[in-house]
């Protein structure tokens, strides 16, 4: 494994606005602390009570088959474990995998998502034939684990590298190159396209969510197992003692693939709180600055919302410049009259069929008669295709590159383009 400055300051890269001001990514951020007389890891210690987490040991076996080598994770609903597959050869690929134990209430009436349907319905309905099938973290395995806290919904995944939160470290600037954001790009869409095709829609794409697969498992035996320290756990203990996480981010690809960074390839992930089409979890969906129109103004949305989440997100990748914040005056706090003046600075007025379409309430207090925010007159930011929005790209490059966030990002989603077309933009020159 490269053992280079850029693996030592492997970390969240930040992100500013068009004016050159830094903000940390929401993603990045700390979880509160769950208790103000104790610092707790990660989940917290809080997390581990009846209907919550289950507590997980080192070298605990699941299923008969998998064991716990290591914490590489956590989240609001989860825990993620690496795992070896004690049925599997040594030498086999598949010998490591990720194993995700969810909270008991995940599943609890009052508490219900719907990733387990979705992950098996993604895996085993859809034509694994289409090229975005290979862009889905897949579930391999899942079962129900009987613990002190509950019953506990446990998945096992294609184990992977890291996020798109810290993959962008290993290059020069914190960037991703723009070659690597053209095939990323391409993969995502083929992602989206076959999960839509599915009846599914994600919701929540951010770098947190995007996985850059593994090149080289041997890494892990070889190094990660040897290089890292495993936490010391009591399993005497009378409370249970959350652990650090130690991810895989250094130990995934070898000195080889170290100078070919450009052919890695993504799967989009973490599907919990996707939505079917015909049935949503929820109706506040998306990170807040990569939130679509219709959802801001409470509209009805569809898989379209994709696009413009995925639009969004392309700008910070690269350049590492947000699109949106929604921070006004006095006090720059986020006001959602902020993030539509925003919008509408860079994209234009909302058109009044979708404005029909949203909550009139909403749609009466910020919307004057032209579609644009009252009381806000011209921002004062530069256009998206300016060096601010897009520093280090040449003119022409600049106009490409807007062009298609501008056809992915239309205002109304009746106008947003097709997979197809996306594919065909002259930025990506996927289809010819």
């Amino acid at each position: 494994m490269p053992t280079t400055a850029a693996a030592e300051k492997h970390a969240v890269p930040k992100v500013t606005d068009p004016q050159g001001n830094s903000s940390e990514p929401e993603a990045a951020r700390p979880p509160a602390p769950s208790s103000s007389t104790e610092r707790d890891i990660e989940e917290g210690r809080d997390s581990y009570r009846p209907g919550g987490f289950h507590p997980v040991y080192i070298a605990d076996i699941y299923a008969d088959k998998y064991q716990v080598l290591s914490k590489i994770g956590y989240g609001v609903y989860s825990t993620v474990w690496l795992v070896r597959d004690l049925t599997k050869p040594d030498g086999d690929e598949h010998k490591f995998r990720a194993l995700k134990v969810l909270s008991a209430e995940s599943y609890a009436q009052d508490h219900p998502i719907f990733e387990w349907e979705i992950l098996t319905h993604l895996r085993d309905d859809g034509n694994k034939k289409e090229p975005g099938y290979a862009y889905i973290c897949h579930l391999v395995d899942d079962f129900e684990h009987q613990g002190p806290n509950g019953a506990h919904v446990c998945l096992v995944f294609e184990l992977m590298g890291e996020t798109l939160r810290t993959f962008p470290t290993w290059f020069n600037d914190d960037q991703l190159p723009y070659k690597v954001i053209h095939r990323f790009t391409i993969q995502l869409l083929l992602a989206l396209d076959y999960a839509h095709g599915c009846g599914v829609i994600h919701t929540d794409i951010k770098p947190d969510n995007i996985f850059v697969k593994f090149r080289d498992t041997s890494q892990i035996e070889t190094g990660y197992l040897v290089q890292t320290q495993i936490p010391k756990q009591n399993r005497a203990e009378e409370t249970y003692t959350p652990i650090q996480s130690i991810p895989l981010c250094n130990f995934y690809f070898n000195e080889e693939d170290w100078r070919n960074m450009h052919q890695f390839d993504i799967a989009l992930g973490d599907w919990g709180v996707a939505s079917w089409t015909t049935k949503h979890l929820t109706e506040t969906i998306q990170p807040v600055a990569l939130r679509a129109p219709e959802i801001l103004i409470k509209a009805p949305w569809d898989a379209t919302v994709g696009w413009w989440n995925l639009g969004a997100l392309l700008l910070e990748l690269y350049p590492a410049v947000r699109m949106f914040s929604g921070r006004g005056p006095p006090d720059g706090r986020y006001e959602v009259k902020w993030h539509i003046a925003e919008i509408v600075d860079l994209f234009g007025p909302f058109p009044k069929e979708l404005l029909e379409k949203g909550d009139q309430n909403i749609v009466r207090d910020i919307f004057d008669d032209d579609g644009r925010p009252k009381g806000i007159g011209p921002l004062g930011r530069p256009p998206l295709e300016s060096e601010a929005f897009m520093p280090g790209l040449r003119e022409d490059g600049r106009k490409e590159f807007g062009s298609f966030l501008r056809a992915m990002m239309k205002i109304d989603p009746a106008d947003r383009l097709s997979t197809e077309d996306l594919l065909r933009h002259p930025w990506l020159g996927a289809i010819k």
